[in-house]
C-alpha cells in the first residue's frame, strides 16, 4: 500500500508515506490448504513494474512494466486463481501475471477512492469466490464490488490498550492460515503485524513490533511471512523482511533497488513446503 499525501510504492494486498468463519483458520491448520505450487505466486510491486518473489533465493524477479495504468500503482491482489487486481486512487485494474500489462476494470465510486492497501480473503468454503478488501488509515474495513467499483463497510479493527488500530501498509489473508495486516497503535509510527477477526474485523496486533515503519507490502508462502518495505525517494531501495506470525518480530532477509509500492499474494498459498 502506498500512502497519500494528505491522508495520514510479494499478499493483500502499499507505498511511500508523505506519501473467519472458515477464513481464519490457526497457524499450521492444514484445513482446505493446497498442495504446493512449483512456482511462487507471490508478487511486489513499485509505481509501474511487476515482480515474482523467488521462494528459493528470495531475490525479485521482474515480469514487466504495467503498463496502461493512469498513475503509480498504490497495491495489488491476487485470488486464489491466480487473478491478479490492483488499485490507483480512482481506478480498478486487473494485472497480467505473465507481462505485467494493466487493463481497466472500471472506475472506482467515491465510496472506494483513495484507498492504499487491497488484498483478497478466502470465501466461506473452497467453491467460494474470495472477498476484496481494503482497510484505511482511519482503522476501517471495506468490501469492494469489482463490478460496481464501489465500497462496503465491514468493520473497525478496534481499539488496542485504549489506541486505534489502524492499517499502516497491507493485508492479506491465506486458506488454512487466516488473515493478517500491518497495523499502527495509536500515534505510533513502528508497524506491528496484526491478526484479523474476519467476523468483527477486529485487529489483535502481536506483542513485539516488526522495528519498521514502511511496511508497503505483505506476503505469504511455506509458513512464513514476509514484509515489502519502501526505504525513501533519497535511498531508492527497499528490503525484504520475514516477520514472525508468533511473536511479530522481524529479520531483515535483503535489499534491492525497488522501492516496493506494495504486494500480493495468492489466497491458496501452500501453508507447508
Amino acid at each position: 500500500m502506498r500512502i497519500l499525501l494528505g491522508s495520514l510504492a510479494f499478499l493483500a494486498a502499499c507505498g511511500p508515506a508523505g506519501r473467519e468463519n472458515d477464513t481464519v483458520d490457526a497457524p499450521g491448520s492444514q484445513v482446505d490448504s493446497p498442495a504446493t505450487p512449483a512456482v511462487s505466486r507471490v508478487y511486489g510491486h513499485s509505481g509501474d513494474r511487476l515482480y515474482r518473489l523467488d521462494p528459493t533465493t528470495l531475490a525479485p524477479t521482474e515480469i514487466g512494466a504495467m503498463a496502461g495504468l493512469d498513475t503509480g500503482l498504490l497495491d495489488l491482489a491476487v485470488d486464489k486463481d491466480d487473478r491478479l487486481v490492483g488499485i490507483t486512487r480512482l481506478k480498478l485494474y486487473s494485472i497480467s501475471a505473465t507481462t505485467g500489462a494493466a487493463t481497466l476494470i472500471r472506475d472506482l465510486s467515491a465510496s472506494a477512492q483513495n484507498f492504499t492497501s487491497l488484498s483478497y480473503v478466502p470465501g466461506a468454503t473452497m467453491n467460494d469466490p474470495d472477498i476484496l478488501i481494503s482497510a484505511n488509515d482511519q482503522g476501517n474495513v471495506y468490501k469492494i464490488d469489482e463490478t460496481t467499483g464501489s465500497a462496503t463497510l465491514l468493520g473497525n479493527y478496534g481499539m488496542h490498550n485504549s489506541m486505534q488500530v489502524v492499517s499502516s501498509g497491507d493485508i492479506f489473508g491465506v486458506r488454512g492460515f487466516g488473515v493478517f495486516a500491518t497495523v499502527n497503535v495509536g500515534s505510533g509510527m513502528t508497524d506491528y503485524l496484526a491478526r484479523i477477526d474476519t467476523t468483527t474485523w477486529k485487529a489483535t496486533p502481536l506483542a513485539t513490533a516488526t522495528g519498521y515503519d514502511k511496511i508497503f507490502g505483505l506476503g505469504f508462502w511455506g509458513g512464513k511471512i514476509y514484509g515489502f518495505v519502501d526505504d525513501g525517494f533519497d535511498a531508492d531501495t527497499g528490503k525484504l523482511i520475514e516477520i514472525n506470525s508468533t511473536s511479530g518480530a522481524a529479520t531483515m532477509l535483503n535489499t534491492s533497488g525497488v522501492r516496493w509500492f506494495g504486494a500480493g499474494v495468492t489466497t491458496s498459498a501452500p501453508i507447508l513446503l
